[in-house]
């Protein structure tokens, strides 16, 4: 047997199986007619021709030198899910933890700087709770430098200034997740999401990055009932993070008319702040200033939840498919000579003939120019 071949083979088996895939479906997904084709390659029975591994690498989720090693491949870094999809999340968790070993090559390559040391808070897992999420977001907004509206500058603090991996994908089910591993902290969002439960979502699995070291992800497997209850701890640092008491307070009292509130203007209040409207009145309930009557009340008006629709189009935005940063990041790669032309389309999800359009998408050409340089004082 054909020692190249059986390695191969192996390592297909192995990511075929770590992603609950059975070879039936592999052979779908290639093209293949019969499954026996698969279960022939996996027992290195079968040559691999070189289109078909780079095939293969994109299916498995990893990169072909993974496919070709006879090292023992790296063990994956763990996944934390808000809200995990019923199907394909395997799937889903292996293709956020290759691009973001994308994203981590394509920095070193391209000889981006280092980003800001990312903050790890201790905390002790068997006495944390809503004070120490309050504590703890008070902490955070001062140290990241955020304003009176953290949603409106969040993700871009967390990506451009910590060097958070941010990676969106369009799920039909499932919400926010977040790891760290040997690429730093990141962070995977659901696209289909609205902005304003993206902003929450952002600040909730920021909680669990910020306690990692103080709270790993093998101590919370341990208990599905401690899970449950941090849960509920991330979401009060998310309501204290992008909802300051202060500043809604101000903004709230700017509104009242008699001691009430329209829900015009408390709608206006949540697109003020980048949150949900849900969101906006759990906070205002926690910081006394409506009455559970009142909580209750607007989540179950037929009219406050028209009226809030109504007001989600102009606020809508949806995510590039592939994240600015990571595209100029390997787009300086390329004109550096450190990345070739086909590698830079591969990373793009384009093709060598719809690279131009795509890079055009992002404001970029590949025109050349780019590596011109000017001499500094």
């Amino acid at each position: 047997m054909d020692r190249g071949k059986d390695i191969i083979g192996v390592r297909i088996r192995k990511f075929r199986r770590r992603l609950k895939m059975r070879q039936a479906e592999l052979a779908e997904k290639m093209g293949f007619k019969a499954s026996e084709t698969i279960s022939q390659i996996e027992r290195g029975e079968r040559e691999v021709k070189a289109w078909e591994l780079t095939q293969l690498s994109r299916i498995l989720s990893v990169n072909v030198h993974d496919l070709l090693s006879a090292d023992s491949p790296p063990s994956e870094p763990v996944v934390l899910w808000r809200q995990s999809p019923e199907e394909q999340k395997e799937s889903k968790e292996a293709e956020f933890i290759k691009r973001c070993r994308q994203y981590a090559f394509l920095e070193e390559i391209s000889g981006v700087k280092g980003s800001r040391y990312f903050p790890q808070k201790r905390v002790d897992p068997d006495t944390i709770n809503f004070r120490t999420a309050g504590t703890l977001a008070v902490e955070i907004r001062s140290e990241f430098q955020l304003d009176d509206r953290p949603g409106e500058g969040l993700e871009e603090k967390l990506q451009n200034v910590y060097g958070v991996k941010i990676w969106y994908m369009a799920m039909e089910e499932g919400s926010a997740a977040s790891s760290i591993g040997p690429f730093g902290p990141a962070i995977l969002m659901n696209s289909n999401e609205a902005p304003w439960r993206r902003n929450y979502n952002f600040a909730h699995e920021l909680f669990h990055l910020i306690t990692w070291d103080s709270i790993p992800p093998k101590l919370i497997r341990q208990s599905a009932k401690f899970w449950e209850n941090l849960e509920k701890i991330a979401n009060v640092f998310a309501s204290n993070l992008l909802l300051p008491g202060d500043a809604l307070n101000v903004e709230f009292d700017k509104l009242l008319n008699n001691k009430k509130i329209s829900y015009t203007d408390l709608i206006m209040i949540a697109r003020y702040f980048r949150v949900s409207t849900v969101a906006l009145l759990y906070r205002l309930l926690n910081l006394k200033r409506i009455t559970k009557y009142s909580l209750e009340k607007g989540l179950n008006d037929p009219l406050f939840k028209e009226i809030d629709r109504s007001t989600m189009g102009p606020n809508w935005w949806n995510p590039p498919e592939i994240p600015e940063r990571f595209v100029r990041i390997a787009f300086a790669a390329h004109q550096k000579g450190r990345l070739s032309r086909a590698k830079l389309s591969d990373m793009l999800d384009t093709s060598l003939i719809d690279l131009s359009n795509t890079l055009n998408e992002y404001g970029l050409s590949d025109s050349g120019g780019y590596d011109a340089e000017v001499r500094v004082a």
